[in-house]
């Protein structure tokens, strides 16, 4: 792939401000990234000159269930590609093809399925060109969940924590598995999160009725984070403060946060985010095949979703995902909170790489990093995505909309 040289007049690592900054990729990995006055491209590096625009690490979601019409789980060439590049127009590099609740076989087959895809994923230098954002394993949500609290999943397939059947789907999955949603207060659910941490899974709490002690015992078992905070989850009492109790006062425990103002309103975004702080949030889509899409009805997993004014809901009106993109919430975040958006970009970025393990390699600007890069306007708005320093989206430059491109240095 040779040597490239990104200026932009801001950079965000996302933790540090870079002015007049300069980032140096080779072979798709970032070896330097500083102020030009400190650094020098070297002769011969192809030049990428953002101008203006603010470069970023590419955005990171570990809960999406697809988008463009397609749903994870087909698993098909097809699907990925479709969903990859939409993704990859919001500025997303990386992701987990997250599971619905089905019957075993079904699970059995997404998991095969996607489990292939994804390690050729891994393999593929001319990914990015053909699928988009690159997926970096399976988010399994359920089928061990809470009858009690299933939302959106079929009642009709939720199984009791059991670490055969787990055992069977990581293997389907062919060591691709990532993540698991369960309900630590069914029998059995410990012992199925001790197993999954063993085999180097992290755990999220989610679909759940576990009270408070239920919760922190899970998080003492080595939960990492909660799934979609406050949805599908025993609700919070004074006297019974549940799992989102557990969550608001437990720093040992992160968020996700679907924030598109309907699943979580803003007065609850900001008690999550002052009692969390931004450190320990992780927004994420929980999209379905309806996000860039008409209203209308749409697949999410084995169940049809009926989408209206952009909100999606079963037949019996419970929430059933998303058609949030991350960059919508990124900016949702910020004008929730009162933050600017550089501030709350950890939590699309470094945050989630930081809950799946990848945080060297993703969600960040730093040497030895993958070049996956996300350039926005100064509205926050994707102009350009870049996947291993691979330009993915159509060049816009002519018509003035897009970053500039110059030659060699």
């Amino acid at each position: 792939m040779g040597t490239f040289a990104f200026y932009a007049n801001t950079i965000f690592t996302p933790l540090d401000k870079i002015r007049d900054g300069l980032v140096l990729v080779e072979d798709g990995v970032i070896v330097k990234a500083g102020a030009r006055r400190h650094l020098r491209a070297p002769r011969g590096a192809t030049v990428v000159d953002l101008g203006d625009h603010i470069l970023a690490p590419g955005l990171v979601d570990i809960h999406t269930h697809g988008a463009a019409r397609h749903d994870s789980m087909e698993a098909s060439e097809a699907a990925l590609a479709a969903i990859g590049r939409f993704y990859a127009s919001h500025g997303v590099t990386s992701y987990l093809s997250t599971t619905m609740t089905a019957d075993i076989p079904a699970t059995l087959a997404a998991a095969r399925g996607l489990g292939g895809w994804i390690r050729h994923a891994q393999s593929s230098r001319d990914w990015p060109e053909r699928f988009g954002a690159r997926p970096l394993g399976i988010h399994f949500e359920g089928p061990f969940i809470s009858t009690l609290r299933c939302g959106a999943q079929p009642k009709k397939f939720v199984h009791k924590p059991s670490v055969g059947t787990f055992a069977r789907m990581l293997e389907a999955a062919g060591k691709t598995g990532r993540v698991i949603t369960l309900a630590p207060e069914v029998e059995g659910g410990l012992d199925l999160l001790r197993y999954a941490r063993r085999r180097g899974v992290r755990v999220t709490i989610g679909h759940s009725d576990a009270t408070a002690g239920e919760a922190e015992r899970a998080i003492a078992a080595g939960a990492s984070h909660a799934t979609h905070v406050y949805n599908a989850m025993r609700p919070f009492s004074h006297r019974d403060p549940g799992i989102i109790g557990a969550v608001l006062t437990d720093d040992r425990i992160s968020a996700e946060l679907i924030c598109d103002g309907v699943h979580v309103l803003p007065e609850a975004v900001r008690l999550l985010v002052r009692a969390k702080s931004l450190e320990r949030v992780l927004l994420v889509t929980d999209s379905i095949s309806a996000a860039g899409m008409p209203d209308g009805r749409y697949r999410l997993g084995t169940i049809t979703v009926q989408v209206r004014g952009g909100i999606c809901r079963t037949r019996g009106k419970n929430l059933a995902g998303s058609t949030l993109t991350l960059d919508s919430a990124l900016r949702n975040l910020a004008r929730f909170i009162g933050r600017s958006e550089a501030e709350c970009l950890r939590c699309a970025t470094l945050n989630p790489a930081r809950i799946i393990g990848v945080e060297k390699n993703k969600g960040t600007i730093a040497p030895g990093a993958d070049a996956d890069f996300a350039v926005f306007d100064k509205h926050w708005k994707v102009k350009q995505t870049f996947i291993g320093g691979i330009a993915v989206l159509p060049e816009r430059s002519r018509a003035g909309e897009g970053p500039k491109r110059a030659g060699r240095g």
